[in-house]
């Protein structure tokens, strides 16, 4: 009927329920629907017409295209300046177009399972898991094949028909961020198709079920078969492991129901690239199905960082908060405070230590800095005074352990030292031996003690907010204030006599150091670890020295190690992208957003798969897949796949970290802002309380923007208007301009609820 199959009626809750099926180009939906209340589900699809699946087109000039040499030779990055010189803010369509997609594997997940019972499935769709029901001799690990393999539904001994063939598979989330896989494979040479789609129900011991939509050839069609037809009258079979039609929609819309309620209800967002929107759904997604309840994991699904009983890289405290942090962001903070709580109570030593740290490397005491400003944010966002108070007493032991760091560079160096008031420690997890855990095992970093400043100071600023509810916390919001403005000044005085004794090259080339003892060095030079994970931790302590910031990323520039906008390890053309999050936050502080916004894009089309958002640690670019290299570096991992979390909601929403400001779609592309875009956000949580906001572009020169605020909004608002065509604003309703955003100041907003803007 109109391109809609009926697949299934089936019963929903006692109520007759019809499945239709409608697939076009390069999209499809499944859709339920009643008598009664009509479309009760309309559940997007990424697989459309079979025979559109191929490998990604590269249609960038010659010279801007991105390759892959057999050696990284460091250099300008090419490609991402061809995107930034151009007429055009960076999407998707302009930074895929450079070069060939990673293809990862797609996870099969529920929330109770955990790794154990997920699965991963390959670009044809077959699970990398073998059957184990009933289990196996260890000796026959091949007897009963994989837990799924689409090839066991195909109606006859023609498997040729349907072989994959490298980069024809479309790999995706249904819906674009359940845990459904929805896998599409094509061969171009018999023109033969079949479409799997994998889910698992949830439960603890839940058996996942499939269903296989499988064409076929005339010649193949048999009077036997259920066959059914589509608009281009091409035949078609349907096929399921462990159910039925019924089954499986019954369980597939318990699943989609479960995803897309708990995103609607947290913070819903309609902007032109759904795509996006989905990437940063997907990664909280892929999250939460990888942890076990409420322990934590590094490793998404199962895989080399999977370590039960939790070790090791479970417990790596940089998956942790930026895991926590994510969801803060996008008003998910009731259900991770329990996920902060859990970890705090079991992870922390009684020394105020995090237990990774004893067993196979000692991370960086940064951490506990970034451990204090998500304490704060869940406060701010939330105002859970009882949440609050119930974390203090072990972030207060977190909070020792590291000032004890602290007094002790106090105590060993005169003032006149520039190691005086900063904190000794690993700088990385790799780098860390905890039998040679001392002082003087490494040099005094300057992201440990700016890290740590941070956090100090964001507690301190928590503390004061919740004094005024309960001023027992009065004396330890002063304590905690006066350490912070003290650690600022003693950082800033080793700052200052580290940058004074620069050589003249690293002067004139206006890089950064990272210890006080890095004053001499050729500036063309800077190591891996430097480059993606200590200017990393600098970036997101967010020290305010914007000269500082740009130092760094010039260094980068200079040694040519970045790629589209991705910093690159020098050895290999990889992306080692778990930290990236640090060259997101400091590249939304830039005035120039573009460069934001190739990172953001480059790390969806390149240090991740697009369909599937299978994000490894360690990105070989371009052409990657998972099984190349080493085992660790092609495991997905939380900080990786939650990258497009965190740069989404920058995008849409920045908060200044030390300023009364806040940002709506500071590094929105120009393309959200032509004639008939809108961009709605709803119940955006901010430390000036929750916002909600719609911007309409009546024209591509006219804007409306409505924008609900709190009972109380105390700061600046800035509202960001990027015009299709480069015109600068030059009138509002409200407000005044500065360039490219309206500045709504404290009078403006006073006493306001709902504001209507139009800027022209």
């Amino acid at each position: 009927m109109n391109g809609w199959h009926l697949l299934a009626v089936i019963d929903m809750n006692g109520v007759p329920t019809a499945v239709f099926e409608k697939h076009v180009t390069h999209r499809g939906a499944i859709a339920f629907v009643t008598v009664g209340r009509g479309t009760i589900a309309l559940i997007p699809k990424f697989i459309g017409d079979l025979s559109r699946i191929r490998p990604r087109p590269i249609t960038a000039p010659a010279d801007a295209q991105l390759r892959r040499p057999a050696k990284y030779i460091p250099g300008p990055d090419l490609p991402g300046e061809y995107v930034l010189n151009s007429t055009e803010d960076p999407c998707y369509e302009n930074v895929a177009a450079l070069g060939a997609e990673y293809i990862g594997w797609t996870l099969v997940a529920n929330e109770q399972g955990g790794p154990q019972r997920s699965l991963f499935l390959e670009p044809d769709g077959t699970s990398r898991e073998l059957n184990n029901e009933p289990p196996q001799a260890s000796w026959a690990p091949d007897e009963l094949g994989p837990v799924f393999d689409p090839k066991g539904f195909f109606p006859n001994d023609n498997v040729h028909l349907w072989k994959y063939e490298k980069g024809f598979s479309k790999r995706t989330l249904l819906g674009g961020y359940t845990p459904i896989a929805d896998t599409g494979v094509w061969n171009e040479q018999y023109q033969c198709g079949y479409e799997a789609m994998v889910l698992l129900p949830d439960g603890l011991d839940a058996r996942p079920i499939a269903r296989v939509r499988i064409m076929i050839p005339e010649d193949q069609v048999s009077s036997g078969m259920n066959v059914y037809r589509d608009g281009q009258n091409r035949a078609f079979i349907d096929r399921y492991m462990n159910g039925n039609a019924h089954s499986f929609f019954n369980a597939l819309a318990g699943v989609w129901n479960r995803w897309n309620t708990f995103f609607e209800e947290s913070m819903p967002v309609t902007i032109p690239d759904e795509w996006l929107r989905d990437s940063a759904r997907a990664g909280i997604m892929l999250s939460r199905c990888s942890y076990r309840g409420l322990e934590p994991t590094y490793q998404i699904g199962e895989g080399a960082y999977t370590k039960i009983p939790e070790r090791s890289h479970a417990l790596f405290p940089v998956a942790q908060y930026e895991f926590i942090w994510a969801q803060q962001l996008w008003n998910l903070t009731a259900s991770s405070d329990e996920y902060f709580q859990f970890y705090l109570d079991k992870y922390v030593l009684p020394d105020g230590n995090f237990l990774y740290n004893v067993q196979d490397q000692v991370e960086a005491p940064l951490n506990v800095g970034l451990f204090l400003s998500n304490s704060a944010r869940g406060y701010f966002y939330r105002r859970d005074l009882q949440v609050f108070i119930k974390r203090l007493p072990v972030l207060g032991r977190m909070a020792d352990y590291v000032l004890r760091r602290y007094e002790y560079s106090k105590q060993r160096f005169s003032p006149s030292d520039a190691r005086y008031g900063l904190i000794w420690g690993s700088p990385e997890a790799d780098l860390g031996d905890p039998l040679n855990d001392y002082p003087d095992s490494h040099p005094f970093y300057y992201q440990n003690a700016a890290g740590v400043w941070r956090g100090m100071h964001d507690h301190a600023r928590a503390l004061a907010a919740a004094a005024v509810a309960d001023p027992a916390l009065s004396s330890e919001a002063v304590r905690f204030t006066t350490i912070a403005a003290e650690m600022r000044l003693n950082i800033q005085r080793s700052l200052e006599k580290t940058l004074a004794a620069l050589s003249p090259e690293m002067k004139a080339a206006g890089i950064t150091p990272f210890t006080p003892e890095d004053t001499h060095r050729d500036p063309r030079h800077l190591l891996s670890y430097e480059n993606h994970r200590f200017m990393q931790d600098w970036f997101l302590a967010d020290w305010g020295d914007q000269a500082l910031d740009r130092g760094h990323l010039k260094h980068r520039s200079i040694a040519g190690m970045e790629l589209i906008g991705l910093h690159i390890d020098g050895v290999e053309q990889r992306t080692s992208n778990f930290m990236e999050h640090g060259t997101l936050a400091v590249k939304i502080r830039q005035e120039d957003y573009r460069s934001f916004l190739l990172t953001l894009y480059g790390l969806v089309c390149y240090a991740a798969d697009s369909g599937n958002r299978y994000s490894p640690e360690d990105a070989l670019i371009p052409g990657g897949y998972a099984g190349e290299g080493n085992k660790y570096g092609w495991s997905a991992v939380i900080n990786s796949v939650l990258q497009p979390a965190l740069g989404l909601r920058w995008l849409l929403c920045y908060e200044e970290s030390d300023a009364q400001v806040c940002h709506l779609q500071k590094a929105a592309p120009s393309h959200w802002f032509k004639a008939g875009e809108k961009i709605i956000v709803e119940r955006c949580p901010t430390r000036f309380g929750t916002l909600g906001w719609q911007t309409e572009s009546v024209s591509n020169h006219q804007w409306h923007v409505t924008v609900r605020l709190p009972e109380k909004f105390e700061g600046v608002l800035k509202i960001h208007i990027h015009p299709i065509d480069g015109k600068p604003i030059t009138t509002t309703s409200i407000g005044t301009i500065d360039r490219s955003c309206v500045i709504l100041s404290a009078n403006d907003l006073s006493n306001q609820r709902t504001l209507e803007i139009k800027i022209a």
